[in-house]
């Protein structure tokens, strides 16, 4: 009898671990279904949503912001003063990808970092990896790229299709103010040399010749948007490359080559800045073109077409 009692107890013992196991939730980590895309290389078993991103493809931290998935790192300055996601940083580590131990500490569900990182054998041992080459994608593609691995195609569509209607409504603010053929030059300052950049390396270079549609100099088509995309470029030769506009991005660390320029008298006798078609922009906001950023850029963007007027 003590046997049988023995045995009964056992058997409900089991059965009641076994229904407790079958109620709790499932750990299993639903994995990303990692399309094939060009220009991005996987690296272990991505998670669809996960919930802890060290990212140091510091060009996408507003695609990734944008879709919704938190980030908890940054790479640049320039991420954390971005007036367009800057404050979701705020409580973001500064990281680099050398940090291994403190990237580890972080436990990331997933890594982003751009390709070729002499880093990257180490993170692949820290995470799952995504490793990303630049500009394989333009930048309104990289929205859909980012939303198909994350599962965020839905959200990715709703921005394109708003953005696509932000658009026709500026070029309609613009129509009758500013002709279609004019010609645009995009340029910044670095450690006092000047730089000019074409439409695939940020600084409002998307917005104004890819989303906006407007023209650049030849010289500017010929040396840089068919060729790297950014240019350093002499005062000297600057007259062959200043287009109708100029649209300069300045901020506190650059402001003080931005006036030594402004004092030259080769800068003074383009047609552009006596006409008063400098366009002054903020750096911090037009350096990148992910959806967040471009939604604030376009709005300054007009507004500056129309004070120059």
């Amino acid at each position: 009898m003590k046997k049988f009692l023995a045995t009964c107890s056992l058997v409900l013992a089991f059965l009641w671990l076994a229904a407790c196991s079958s109620t709790q939730p499932s750990t299993k980590v639903e994995l990303s279904s990692m399309p094939e895309i060009e220009g991005i290389v996987y690296h272990g078993d991505i998670p669809k949503n996960p919930q802890k991103v060290v990212n140091f493809a510091y060009s996408y931290t507003g695609y990734l912001l944008q879709l919704g998935i938190d980030v908890s790192s940054y790479s640049l300055d320039l991420e954390k003063d971005s007036p367009a996601f800057g404050d979701q940083l705020k409580d973001a580590v500064q990281l680099t990808t050398a940090d291994t131990e403190a990237i580890a500490a972080q436990e990331p569900d997933v890594i982003l970092v751009f390709a070729g990182d002499d880093n990257l054998e180490t993170l692949k041992e820290i995470a799952p990896v995504i490793e990303i080459t630049y500009g394989k994608s333009d930048y309104l593609e990289m929205l859909t790229d980012v939303g198909q691995i994350f599962d965020k195609e839905k959200e990715a569509q709703a921005w394109l299709d708003q953005w696509e209607d932000k658009v026709a409504s500026a070029k309609s603010e613009l129509n009758g103010i500013i002709d279609e053929s004019t010609t645009f030059t995009v340029m910044d300052f670095f450690d006092k040399n000047i730089y000019l950049y074409g439409d695939n390396f940020g600084r409002g270079g998307e917005l104004v010749y890819k989303a906006l549609g407007f023209a650049a100099p030849a010289k500017v088509q010929e040396d840089i948007i068919s060729k790297d995309g950014w240019f350093g470029v002499s005062q000297e030769a600057l007259p062959d490359y200043i287009g109708d506009y100029a649209l300069v991005n300045v901020n506190a660390s650059t402001q003080e080559a931005a006036a030594s320029l402004k004092e030259s008298d080769i800068w003074k006798n383009l047609p552009a800045v006596q006409a008063g078609h400098v366009l002054e922009v903020d750096y911090n906001l037009f350096y990148f073109s992910d959806p967040m950023s471009l939604d604030l850029q376009i709005e300054a963007f007009v507004k500056a077409i129309k004070d120059a007027q």
